[in-house]
């Protein structure tokens, strides 16, 4: 699952640095370089450890992304794609801490979770802000209620 992450991280800081040239927002674009810098140090936790148990560690795909900075995509389409992306990495830190056998392992992806959580929270408050994203549902504050 270690390898695995490391190539998640790998394709998602390639589409944070693609999109990141792309954006014209510019709440957007400093997500999407907060991204870039939360999946270089996931990248590189991961691969510290496959490398210190003598495993290879994945490429990165840095060299993919072009120099190009034509405005091809929407920021709200950027931010749903970014969204979907990080909700997909929260599960499969999950997953891999679900099957992972080794402690030291699964205390690491405890303590990732809560920085991509933050930095989910933050891209659909930058979505709610520019009108791409209802508010969620909020439940009824009950204790109010009882006293109306």
């Amino acid at each position: 699952m270690k390898s695995h992450n490391v190539q998640t991280n790998a394709i998602g800081k390639a589409l944070m640095m693609g999109f990141g040239q792309a954006a014209q927002n510019p709440d957007v674009t400093q997500f999407l370089l907060r991204g870039k810098r939360i999946a270089t140090k996931h990248m590189d936790i991961f691969s510290d450890i496959l490398i210190k148990n003598d495993l290879p560690a994945p490429m990165s795909w840095d060299m993919a992304v072009t120099d190009s900075t034509e405005k091809v995509f929407s920021d709200k389409l950027i931010m749903f794609h970014s969204s979907a992306m990080i909700a997909a990495g929260i599960g499969n830190y999950g997953a891999a801490m679900a099957a992972s056998p080794r402690r030291d392992i699964c205390l690491k992806y405890a303590s990732l979770i809560p920085e991509i959580a933050l930095f989910a929270e933050d891209g659909a408050n930058i979505m709610i802000k520019h009108g791409w994203l209802e508010e969620p549902p909020q439940s009824d504050d009950r204790d109010n209620l009882a006293k109306s």
